[in-house]
């Protein structure tokens, strides 16, 4: 990114951060899209890390999660251009919204089996969804200078994860005395539903992407097209691009494995060994997330070599945690009865560090994908494009993961089948990407001393058909 001429000394560097106001820092407004996520999806992720949201059988609920993820996949591939249009911070506020409706769907389903209301909210929070991960992943990886963005990626994995340790720790003080397995307490909603209520006023917050200031006094580039029918028509452009489709099967399979956890946990795990997990499980998304951030913003090391040695140890420990949930499954179904695992008791450990990995692996791919997108945007217009086609595909991934959970016989090696063999299946399209990576393709824009006066950047066109 080309700097002002104030950017040639670390004192020029700090005269632009006062210059200019904190708040329109990129540390500020990674805080602001932090916040929604620990608040928002951050508390939906916890209620998940119950199994089935916390109730005694996990079909009802994992059948209104894939209606959550069918509606959040139609919305997200469109919510790119419109948010484009309307402005992250009042996308980002529109995805806050359905969160605390689903809570409260949740809740009237645990006390007196109210499926309809649970319907309808995860209906309504799919199609909030659809505008929140668009703009968030586009805030995480667009705010950023492309040096920063994997470091950026980790912090955001890490609020997004504290979400379930908080949760989970509610969780745990509440339901620690329940060993036997069953729904939890009803009391987890209420303290779920009323920190889910914060995301929109923390999301209003957030700064448009025009006025806000990197570190190094480069300004984030935009370029908007001229109106609502140019941004679909290059939604659909994109769509079908080469690169866009050699990395569907990656983000198609990157949470697929939720679906399958939530019915795993649910079906061998006594409540307050549920509860553990949605504390304790968390800590390796973190860990996973500051270690692949680690080796990918090292510029020491060529780009193309980190990302494919990153990608590797990723596809490595997947196929391990399949290999294992086969041979463990095989186990369980042998069994004269299905076992049921109490907080390390009786084979727990073998059982639940399974869930440990799965997290593991999984987080570190998620961030994986978001940065290798964000090598590849031109400008923010551009990355908001990527991510909500790619964020849609995530999230038809997880409709499938989930409607394969909703019928109580259903086959869990069908399950874990499907998520080895897409797997071993997107490794393939994935490295023809990788083998094509160069450097961050973000367009160049000067720096002005009005925060208020948007770039153009007169090169982004040119650069966006290149995708």
């Amino acid at each position: 990114m080309a700097s002002s001429p104030a950017d040639d000394s670390g004192g020029g560097t700090e005269a632009v951060l006062t210059r200019h106001s904190r708040v329109r820092s990129v540390p500020f407004q990674i805080a602001v899209a932090c916040g929604v996520s620990f608040t928002a999806p951050g508390m939906w992720d916890a209620l998940g890390g119950l199994g089935a949201g916390g109730a005694a059988k996990p079909y009802a609920v994992s059948a209104a999660n894939a209606l959550v993820y069918g509606l959040f996949a139609i919305v997200c591939v469109a919510a790119g251009a419109i948010n484009n249009r309307l402005g992250l911070p009042y996308g980002l506020a529109l995805g806050a919204i359905g969160y605390p409706i689903y809570g409260a769907g949740l809740y009237t389903n645990n006390i007196n089996a109210t499926t309809w209301f649970m319907f309808f909210g995860s209906a309504l929070c799919g199609i909030s969804a659809g505008f929140f991960w668009a703009a968030e992943a586009a805030i995480i990886i667009g705010y950023p200078s492309p040096k920063d963005r994997a470091f950026y990626l980790a912090i955001w994995q890490t609020a997004k994860a504290a979400g379930p340790i908080v949760g989970g720790a509610i969780n745990l003080g509440l339901n620690a005395n329940r060993s036997s397995s069953g729904s939890v307490g009803s009391a987890t909603y209420i303290v779920f539903i009323i920190i889910m209520c914060f995301g929109l006023p923390i999301a209003l917050c957030l700064s448009p992407a025009h006025k806000v200031w990197r570190k190094d006094g480069s300004r984030v580039t935009i370029h908007h097209l001229p109106s609502w029918g140019a941004e679909f028509k290059a939604v659909l452009h994109m769509l079908v691009s080469r690169r866009i489709l050699l990395l569907l099967p990656a983000f198609f399979i990157s949470y697929f494995y939720n679906g399958f956890v939530s019915t795993f946990l649910t079906s061998y795990f006594t409540v307050r060994a549920r509860a553990f997990s949605s504390f304790f499980t968390n800590f390796a998304g973190i860990f996973s997330s500051f270690t692949v951030a680690f080796l990918l913003d090292r510029q020491s090391i060529y780009v193309k070599t980190r990302a494919k040695m990153a990608f590797s140890a990723i596809v490595l420990v997947l196929i391990g945690t399949w290999t294992w949930a086969t041979i463990l499954q095989k186990q369980f179904y042998d069994a004269e009865t299905a076992p049921i695992f109490d907080w390390f008791r009786g084979g727990f450990g073998k059982a639940y560090a399974l869930v440990f990995f799965w997290t593991f692996a999984g987080q570190a791919f998620q961030q994986f994908l978001y940065w290798l997108v964000g090598q590849y945007a031109t400008d923010l217009s551009s990355l908001l494009r990527h991510t909500g086609i790619l964020r849609g595909f995530e999230a038809l991934g997880q409709t499938v993961a989930w409607a394969m959970q909703s019928e109580g016989n259903a086959n869990h090696f069908v399950s874990i089948g499907i998520n080895f063999g897409i797997t071993i299946l997107a490794i393939a399209p994935t490295w023809i990407v990788l083998s094509e990576l160069e450097h961050s393709h973000e367009t160049q824009a000067e720096t002005t001393d009005e925060p208020n006066n948007q770039q153009k950047a007169p090169h982004a066109t040119a650069a966006s058909r290149s995708e």
